[in-house]
């Protein structure tokens, strides 16, 4: 028995030592290799996501309480509707604006939103609708900053009202396969998307890709051409980056490294790629890059609904 524990012991006390002289070399290595990026552990990960849904909550009581003292002003009825979506609570938003409607039946502002978020819920007929009369009832207006619910962090809002309804009208051709259209629409919201670089980059990106699509690759080209560097880019990077894939200067790898399958910027940027990997022929990864996207979400992205539309198609 002592013999037996004297063999433990050593066998232990090596152990420790091995254990020790692991992660002094370890500790060696690190401080000679060069300083790399932390990703963030997955309790802040998840601690952040926890903040900004409470954010969320908070934000939705106060604009339901100020609707509440006033249920006929546009603008707060407005305000409450976009943050129960802000929280995918799209049905409720939506009966929210459409009953907004009944005491405002020419706000285009109720339907520009109203609009939007039938791209959302997949109704793109009901979104065409309400964004063309949006489309006209704005024509003769004064156009008006649209200010922005989850403020980029300048604090700068990045569209109008009018160049909104526009670039999403535009959309909705797009996911209906309508590619003409959403060129000529895409087209008509150049001046008014030229204000800022983060819209011409997002609307740059869509209009291609629909030039593209309509067999117009020399315009398509030239569009793009028209992205004179250095941008000043406060929300939509990852247009940009997409645009110089489609230029290319940049490969699918670097629009992608970094970003994790469920975030907004994946759903974007791997649509982005899975397109440009369909137009040369890759049938087979563009597929399964949008399965990833469509399995991941999040559903309210753009690129992810996107996905879904070309996978049926």
């Amino acid at each position: 028995m002592a013999r037996l524990r004297l063999k433990l012991h050593c066998t232990t006390d090596m152990g420790i030592r091995a254990y020790l002289a692991a992660l002094l070399l370890l500790a060696a290595c690190r401080s000679a290799a060069p300083d790399l990026p932390v990703a963030p552990n997955a309790a802040e990960a998840f601690g952040a996501v926890d903040e900004a849904r409470a954010r969320k909550e908070l934000q939705l009581k106060e604009a339901q309480a100020a609707f509440e003292l006033d249920p006929a002003d546009e603008d707060k009825l407005i305000w409450y509707a976009r943050r129960l979506a802000y929280l995918d609570r799209f049905e409720e938003a939506q009966a929210v604006y459409t009953k907004g409607l009944e005491s405002h039946p020419q706000s285009w502002k109720i339907l520009r939103h109203r609009g939007h978020r039938w791209i959302t819920l997949r109704n793109f007929d009901r979104a065409r609708k309400d964004l063309m009369i949006a489309h006209r009832l704005s024509l003769s207006l004064p156009d008006e900053v649209e200010q922005d619910g989850q403020p980029n962090a300048a604090g700068v809002p990045i569209g109008s009202y009018q160049s909104n309804i526009v670039y999403h009208l535009a959309l909705v051709d797009y996911l209906q396969g309508d590619w003409n259209a959403a060129c000529s629409v895409f087209e008509l919201g150049r001046e008014l998307n030229s204000k800022n670089d983060d819209r011409r980059c997002s609307s740059s990106y869509w209009h291609q890709l629909a030039l593209r699509r309509a067999g117009r690759e020399n315009e398509a080209q030239a569009l793009l051409g028209d992205l004179h560097e250095p941008l000043t880019i406060l929300e939509n990077e990852s247009y940009r980056q997409l645009c110089l894939l489609f230029r290319g200067e940049r490969t699918p790898e670097q629009v992608l490294e970094e970003f994790q399958p469920g975030t907004t910027e994946f759903a974007t940027r791997g649509y982005g790629v899975a397109c440009w990997q369909k137009l040369r022929g890759d049938e087979r990864n563009a597929r399964e890059l949008l399965s990833r996207i469509v399995e991941h979400g999040p559903r309210n992205a753009f690129g992810c609904i996107a996905a879904e539309v070309e996978l049926k198609r």
